[in-house]
């Protein structure tokens, strides 16, 4: 899905070294029929899925491990209710992706660096671009393919600095030598945390960002 920041994250490492309010319910994660309703919400057709974004102006702080790039701030900026800018910022570079809700999935329509800080995304822009590839499909079951992902759990219980989770999904893509990225999501936040994990000579190589706070 995901955001090519880790790979553009990585490139920039090698180089240096060599509006609409959208209201979200954030789920306590702790009512036993909470958790059952959040599994059928992802298993469902016609599910909300403005609840895999944080809200209008929600700035998300990420902790990162293994490599400098992989802290990052993550702001939502929902041009309606159909449209919405992620943008990520990790001190060497600011990625804007801009995502469409259609009936049922969601759509990257691009991936770019931030051209300046006053530069904009508009709708009338947006409505001109096809999709680039798929982000999430509904209804989201274990085996799924999604693009180069593959759904591998929607009932996973995660830790983070922000709160523990539970029912959370897991797309993974496989890449050769015992190498994958994870990517977590969690419904009423969306993506909480990625990975990159690669073995090479008896050696792990690990690179983490998760959700440590919300404002």
């Amino acid at each position: 899905m995901w955001k090519w920041l880790f790979l553009i994250s990585l490139s920039v490492l090698l180089l240096v070294s060599c509006s609409t309010e959208k209201p979200v319910t954030f789920p306590d994660n702790k009512d036993n029929s909470e958790e059952e309703s959040i599994v059928e919400l992802v298993e469902q057709t016609d599910t909300d899925m403005s609840q895999f974004f944080l809200s209008d102006k929600t700035i998300a702080y990420f902790k990162g491990d293994g490599i400098e790039f992989s802290t990052y701030t993550s702001r939502t900026e929902w041009l309606d209710d159909r449209h919405v800018n992620v943008f990520e910022n990790n001190g060497g570079v600011e990625l804007v992706t801009s995502y469409r809700l259609e009936d049922d999935n969601i759509v990257v329509l691009q991936e770019v660096p931030l051209e300046t800080e006053a530069y904009t995304i508009t709708i009338e822009e947006l409505d001109k671009k096809q999709p680039i590839r798929d982000y999430l499909n509904f209804p989201l079951e274990v085996g799924t393919v999604i693009d180069v992902w593959t759904v591998v759990s929607i009932t996973d219980e995660l830790e983070t600095p922000l709160q523990n989770f539970s029912n959370v999904i897991v797309l993974e893509q496989q890449f050769e030598e015992e190498a994958f990225s994870r990517s977590y999501f969690a419904v009423g936040f969306g993506e909480i945390k990625r990975e990159y994990i690669a073995k090479e000579n008896g050696n792990v190589f690990e690179v983490t960002s998760v959700i440590e706070s919300i404002e």
